[in-house]
């Protein structure tokens, strides 16, 4: 604990999580169980940029 101390004292003063991070991890995961798999792994990228990554489809 002593050797982490330095990190723990510094997020509660600056009060920072990865909460926002863990989200995108979940929504992603969810994506992907739902979809039950993609035929190739740029579909899947392609379905994330579009879903959560705020794609621009005007192109």
């Amino acid at each position: 604990m002593e050797a982490r101390l330095w990190g723990i004292r510094n997020a509660m003063r600056l009060k920072v999580s990865n909460a926002r991070a863990e989200a995108l991890n979940n929504q992603i995961r969810a994506m992907r169980v739902k979809a039950r798999g993609y035929r190739n792994k740029a579909r899947f990228v392609q379905g994330v940029l579009f879903h959560y990554g705020r794609l621009d489809m005007a192109h």
